[in-house]
């Protein structure tokens, strides 16, 4: 978009971008010490074989140095009644705080954590990181997965396409 763009378009595109549906996961990463996570929704699947997945990180965020360090992130895929879970990651978490206290976790197969407590998760190794705007687009390589309980994911609409 160009500053030219009345405000009434702009609204019209955040009004349709936000009825793009999306799950509400938790984006794992790090290990021991270094093990973070944070409430992400823009995740998609790409790629059947080898078996694919994009998460979007917007640019700034902590986590963002920790991705790249490990090289691996977990999708911890929530469902309706984690809550208090979703609760727990929605407020981000500097790289020094701890992420995972009073939250059960184990390790992944490439060591990440993944939270039992969740719907299913998958274990993802990077392959690719893209510049995407305000967001860094990270396309993995899922190398383990599980579902973990029964249910309902947890599934999100927009009011505005351009915020959270």
């Amino acid at each position: 978009m160009n500053e030219a763009t009345p405000n009434t378009e702009l609204d019209a595109i955040g009004a349709a971008l936000g009825r793009i549906s999306s799950g509400i996961f938790i984006l794992t990463t790090g290990a021991g010490s270094k093990a973070t996570g944070m409430l992400a929704s823009f995740i998609k699947q790409v790629s059947f074989h080898p078996p694919m997945v994009m998460a979007a990180v917007r640019q700034g965020r902590p986590i963002l140095t920790r991705l790249r360090e490990s090289g691996a992130f977990a999708v911890n895929i929530c469902h309706k009644q984690n809550g208090k879970l979703v609760a727990h990651f929605a407020k981000g978490f500097p790289l020094d705080e701890p992420a995972f206290e009073g939250i059960a976790h184990e390790p992944a197969v490439t060591g990440v954590p993944v939270i039992p407590e969740a719907l299913a998760y998958l274990d993802c190794v990077l392959r690719q990181e893209v510049p995407a705007g305000d967001h860094v687009l990270f396309l993995a390589e899922v190398v383990a997965g599980k579902v973990t309980s029964d249910g309902e994911p947890m599934i999100r609409i927009r009011k505005n396409g351009f915020d959270y």
